[in-house]
C-alpha cells in the first residue's frame, strides 16, 4: 500500500484491520483490532492469521505458567530467551501456589477464555499484540511482541499479568 498523503498534507488515518475469530471456549467470537503505525504491506488476511496465532500463543502461555502445559511445547512459536523467562515464571508461580491453595483453586483449574485482541504493526518486522482474557473471574492481560525472523513470525516477548 502506497501512502504518501502525509507529505502532501492530506493527513487521513491509516486503515485498521478489524474482525472476529472464533475460539472453542468462548461463547461469542473474539474481536480483534490491529492498527498499523505506518503504511505497511500486511493484508487483512495476514492480520487475521496473526490475531489467531496471538490468541493461541497467549492461551498456551497462560496454561504453561499454570502448569497445565509444558513450556517446551511452545518452542516453535517463542524464541529461546522468551521460553527461558516463561519457564522461570512457571517455576516461581508453582512455588507461590504451593503455599497459597486458595489462589491455586481460583487460577489453576479453570480454562482461559480470550475476550479481545488489540495490536499494532510497529514496522515491517515487528508487531505487538495484547490479548485480554479471563480465567474464571480473574482478568489477565497477555502482551506479546512478534518479530519476523527468517520466514515466520516469532514471539520474542511474552508478558502475562
Amino acid at each position: 500500500m502506497e501512502y504518501n498523503g502525509f507529505f502532501y498534507h492530506q493527513r487521513t488515518p491509516l486503515p485498521s484491520y478489524d474482525g472476529f475469530i472464533t475460539v472453542e471456549l468462548s461463547e461469542r467470537p473474539v474481536r480483534y483490532h490491529i492498527q498499523p503505525l505506518f503504511a505497511c504491506g500486511m493484508s487483512g488476511q495476514e492480520c487475521h492469521t496473526m490475531a489467531l496465532a496471538a490468541c493461541r500463543i497467549a492461551c498456551n502461555c497462560a496454561d504453561a505458567i499454570r502448569g497445565k502445559l509444558s513450556v517446551a511445547r511452545l518452542q516453535r512459536a517463542l524464541t529461546a530467551p522468551c521460553l527461558e523467562r516463561l519457564q522461570t515464571m512457571q517455576y516461581l508461580l508453582d512455588i507461590h501456589m504451593a503455599t497459597h491453595p486458595e489462589i491455586k483453586a481460583k487460577f489453576c483449574y479453570l480454562p482461559t477464555v480470550p475476550n479481545l485482541i488489540n495490536g499494532m504493526i510497529i514496522s515491517d518486522t515487528i508487531m505487538e499484540l495484547a490479548v485480554l482474557m479471563t480465567i474464571g473471574q480473574e482478568n489477565l492481560r497477555v502482551n506479546l511482541k512478534f518479530k519476523y525472523i527468517g520466514s515466520r513470525w516469532m514471539c520474542v516477548f511474552a508478558d502475562l499479568g
